[in-house]
């Protein structure tokens, strides 16, 4: 979406490996959504208008502006989106104390890697313990 892409410039750009917590995150103001228009699809309220700049409303009814900072259904701060260095598709979400949130899929692959070094380890391991039993 050329929506999402125009919100995202502002966006930080961290790689959440490197810094599990966020420093200097921008600020919230959420008396900027005081006074709004009501977006609506059909009849369902979809998101709101705020000088000219269209927010959407995610499935838990909560959004983020232009800088990345998320909102949740009660317009209160609730923490921040950004994206990794060098790649506009790929977010990462911090929650409202700047700690890194991984999503499931970050998750699974985390655990997927972790799994995999283990299983390495426990390969060399025992090589190493056949190695160690074949010597004269």
């Amino acid at each position: 979406m050329q929506l999402d892409k125009e919100i995202q410039k502002n966006w930080l750009r961290v790689n959440p490996l490197e810094n599990p917590i966020l420093k200097d995150p921008p600020k919230h103001q959420p008396e900027k959504f005081n006074e709004y228009v009501e977006l609506k699809d059909e009849e369902k309220v979809v998101g709101f208008l705020v000088n000219q700049q269209s927010y959407f409303f995610y499935e838990d009814g909560g959004w983020r502006d232009e800088n990345g900072c998320y909102y949740d259904k009660d317009g209160q701060p609730d923490g921040w989106f950004v994206l990794h260095p060098g790649n506009d598709n790929h977010e990462h979400y911090y929650d409202q104390d700047g700690m890194y949130v991984p999503t499931d899929v970050e998750n699974e692959k985390n655990s997927i890697d972790i799994n995999q070094d283990n299983e390495e380890d426990s390969n060399q391991s025992d090589k190493d313990d056949i190695q160690e039993y074949e010597k004269p």
